[in-house]
């Protein structure tokens, strides 16, 4: 019977070897999923809610001319036009594929502003919503879709950052129809512990907030009318699905220790050679199986609140500076009988 020992037999050095072993285990899953979650660059969308008429539903808008995105001065030296054609030529994809509209747009467009404006450039350097109005006139379309970069910033370490504008304008009325902003923030990480941290490319995120943009307007479409944009992001609602996951894993873990425990205790009062054998089987994998349980419960208890208190998107959420507060505190308890894992939290 001395051949078989169990670290649950009550001594001090038994509880010590099981706090250990937890201690290790919770600090192993701790370090890798963190350092997991913290290596992957990121791209963040900051939620704007767009503007839309509150009569959305009795404009019967169909032909709508597209004009190429206006760049800021700081571009115009740096491939803007470039910029602009990649942005706009996604943009109208993104809407064609919708079929929002019938668009107007590439060689008929590109005539008109060599028409009014001696060239597509000089419209990326001057372009405004009047002039928009009156290329649409001239195109004689029901809209025209006036769309402008308002921020364009890389950084290599830091934070990099890309905002777009579009607005629909009914021409009969000069009226603005609906007008939605992207802003998509990178955030630096690596893909790896040793590399250059790095943030997303500003093509990534111009990709990325055309698409979120061409969302936007489906979404308008769908509703029929002004809509409320969410102010949860994925990063959040991640980070409390793994809250919830860990909490259920934590508490298998718990019912296994408790189990282990109780079959060790039976190993202890057993008085024959089968029954020894049985318990002993019973004890090992029920450790087996809490650990196997702890450990996972751990990486998602970690993972799910290093996603929360590290979500950088909060900070940018528009009118809830004072809704985002937020601790939230793990707690382990090893009693004789059980181990529990207990989750707290306080959200303002």
């Amino acid at each position: 019977m001395n051949s078989f020992t169990n670290a649950a037999d009550g001594s001090p050095k038994a509880w010590v070897k099981i706090m250990k072993r937890l201690v290790g285990l919770t600090a192993l899953a701790l370090v890798l999923s963190i350092g997991l979650a913290g290596c992957s660059n990121q791209v963040i969308r900051v939620p704007i809610d767009p503007y839309v008429t509150s009569d959305f539903s009795s404009r019967h808008i169909q032909r709508v001319a597209v004009l190429p995105v206006v760049v800021p001065d700081y571009l115009l030296g740096q491939s803007g036009e470039t910029i602009s054609v990649d942005l706009t030529n996604q943009f109208m994809v993104e809407l064609a594929n919708r079929r929002l509209y019938s668009l107007v747009g590439g060689d008929v467009v590109r005539d008109i502003l060599v028409d009014q404006y001696n060239s597509p450039r000089n419209w990326l350097e001057t372009g405004n919503v009047a002039g928009a109005i009156r290329i649409g006139r001239e195109l004689k379309v029901e809209g025209v879709i006036f769309g402008r970069i308002v921020r364009y910033v890389q950084s290599n370490l830091t934070q990099s950052e890309v905002e777009v504008e579009f607005q629909l304008v009914e021409i009969s009325s000069l009226e603005t129809v609906w007008s939605v902003r992207e802003q998509m923030l990178g955030k630096g990480g690596s893909p790896t512990f040793s590399d250059t941290v790095t943030t997303p490319t500003n093509r990534r995120l111009s990709q990325s907030a055309i698409t979120g943009a061409a969302e936007r307007i489906g979404e308008i479409h769908k509703a029929g009318g002004p809509i409320e944009v969410s102010t949860i992001s994925t990063r959040r609602i991640t980070g409390y699905s793994l809250l919830s996951v860990g909490t259920v894993t934590a508490v298998t873990a718990g019912y296994y220790f408790t189990m282990s425990l109780n079959a060790y205790k039976d190993y202890q009062k057993a008085d024959s050679a089968a029954d020894l054998n049985r318990y002993q089987n019973d004890t090992e994998e029920y450790d087996r199986m809490w650990m196997i349980f702890g450990g996972v419960g751990a990486a998602c208890l970690g993972t799910g609140a290093y996603l929360l208190l590290t979500d950088p998107s909060r900070q940018y959420t528009a009118g809830n500076e004072n809704n985002d507060k937020m601790q939230v505190a793990v707690w382990p308890a090893v009693t004789p009988d059980a181990y529990l894992l207990g989750l707290s939290g306080r959200f303002e």
